[in-house]
């Protein structure tokens, strides 16, 4: 009888301790779940690759969130659609005034150049640029540059480098530098010297980029002078012996037809000997360079020019007696 009681008495405890132990376990798959829920209902919305829907893009686009106004545009971009892409792209760079956060109209200008309406959307950004805001200016110097649009640039891009303008991101090089890379890049070498040399002397601890540029600059010119004094080669004494040959073969043609009774005797006496004391000079000039077959063969109808008009020219001064 006692152990019978003692038995029955700890059943309602072990009752109780598993009634704890589902209440605490249903707690847990409860919270569990509402934790699961919170970090996948965001995750209904989004595509496959992780992006927000369009109409979603678009409603965040209007709220503001520039990010979504040019991904929404790239897309239009890319189908065609410019038109549409050039609005989203406007309302991008409208979205942030602010100078920080000038690179959302970097899509807007490229996208414009390729139109031919960059003069017309970068219209608010240049008067920002008059109102004295340099970053703003320096900033639309960078995007002409990219578009190599030179003109543009150096009207921003030059005041800025003479008033030893500084941009705020310490990495960045500065109007000197970019300006100098597009002239350099343009085929402007001496403007490019200029304004590297300018940002070198003035600003030799943050303008090292320009002084390296400078050197480097000033290198390849050297190499292209030499490269083209090499291409240009010095004229030979020799081949001005040649060039005499050729021309008194030709003049000899003239005087045949022109020359009258003078004419004959030089072409049947002057011209032979000069024209051939030319060749043998030319054959015998010392350390005489090895040239082309192809110039003995002008030499070799020079010959055989001077020497047939030199025998035409006799025959007609000194005409064979015909027997009759």
């Amino acid at each position: 009888m006692h152990s019978s009681t003692s038995y029955s008495g700890k059943l309602p405890l072990v009752k109780k301790s598993a009634a704890s132990l589902r209440r605490y376990l249903c707690c847990l798959y409860f919270f569990v779940l509402f934790v699961a829920v919170q970090f996948l209902c965001p995750a209904f919305g989004m595509t496959d690759e992780g992006e927000l829907t369009d109409d979603q893009a678009r409603q965040q686009c209007f709220k503001g969130k520039a990010i979504y106004c040019l991904a929404l545009g790239i897309k239009e971009e890319k189908v065609g659609h410019r038109e549409r892409a050039l609005e989203l792209y406007r309302t991008a760079c409208k979205k942030h005034p602010t100078p920080g956060h000038l690179r959302a109209c970097t899509p807007l200008l490229g996208l414009a150049w390729k139109m031919n309406r960059l003069d017309e959307e970068a219209i608010p950004l240049e008067t920002r640029c008059k109102e004295d805001d340099p970053i703003t200016c320096f900033y639309l110097g960078q995007e002409y540059l990219k578009l190599v649009e030179m003109e543009k640039a150096s009207r921003h891009l030059e005041p800025l480098c003479r008033d030893h303008f500084r941009p705020p991101d310490p990495a960045n090089y500065g109007p000197c530098y970019h300006l100098a890379k597009g002239y350099e890049q343009a085929g402007q070498w001496n403007r490019a010297l200029e304004l590297f040399q300018f940002d070198c002397e003035n600003h030799p601890e943050k303008g090292q980029p320009s002084c390296v540029a400078l050197k480097e600059l000033v290198e390849m010119e050297r190499v292209h002078r030499e490269l083209r004094q090499k291409g240009i080669r010095g004229f030979d004494p020799v081949e001005a012996v040649l060039l005499f040959v050729v021309f008194m073969s030709v003049l000899n043609v003239w005087i045949w037809f022109k020359g009258g009774s003078w004419g004959l005797k030089y072409l049947v006496w002057v011209a032979p000997a000069m024209v051939w004391g030319g060749a043998v000079t030319w054959v015998y000039w010392p350390d005489k360079p090895e040239y082309p077959p192809s110039q003995w063969v002008v030499l070799f109808f020079a010959f055989l020019l001077v020497t047939g008009v030199a025998v035409f020219a006799y025959r007609a001064l000194y005409p064979p007696n015909v027997s009759h």
